[in-house]
């Protein structure tokens, strides 16, 4: 009878291990295997801007206006190389996965104060020790530019933000 509790303990704390590994690996995907792009950004509440030790970005795309998403639905942005710009834009949002090009993959979290869905890209908050985030919240006062590697399936990890270039 106690050998069939330890091989049940056993069973329960693999399948632990295996759903902690699969988030771990999940998380570090598109680090070891997407392009790196530029896209600019800015600050969701300059006045309260770090609460700890990370900073919340917000992006021209990340509002989308369709009245038929839901929270929950995934949303594909594709995006696009802006000419003369190391910059990339998002183009039109769409519920179906891009056959070519690079894309965003998203999740409508729900509805703003104002009108419109949030779409969250996992890409909206950068943690960094103390002196980093302090010299990042000097950089977001006016502009700076978010470094992103997209996967090839669309999912997005934040490297680092950056002072955006005067002549971008």
């Amino acid at each position: 009878m106690k050998r069939c509790h330890v091989m049940g303990l056993m069973v329960a704390l693999g399948l632990q291990v295996v759903v902690m590994a699969g988030v771990f690996l999940g998380g570090v995907y598109p680090l070891w295997v997407g392009e790196e792009i530029r896209l600019e950004t800015r600050p969701v509440d300059p006045r309260d801007l770090f609460r700890g030790n990370y900073a919340r970005l917000g992006y021209d795309f990340s509002t989308v206006e369709a009245s038929d998403l839901r929270p929950g639905d995934v949303v594909y942005l594709p995006l696009e190389k802006q000419p003369n710009e190391a910059l990339w834009r998002g183009g039109e949002p769409q519920a179906t996965e891009p056959e070519t090009g690079l894309y965003l993959r998203g999740r409508v979290a729900g509805q703003p104060w104002s009108a419109g869905n949030t779409v969250k890209y996992g890409i909206e908050a950068l943690f960094a020790p103390k002196e980093k985030a302090l010299a990042l919240e000097r950089q977001l006062r006016d502009s700076a530019v978010a470094v992103v590697r997209v996967a090839p399936n669309g999912k997005a990890a934040l490297v680092t933000v950056e002072a955006k270039a005067i002549n971008n």
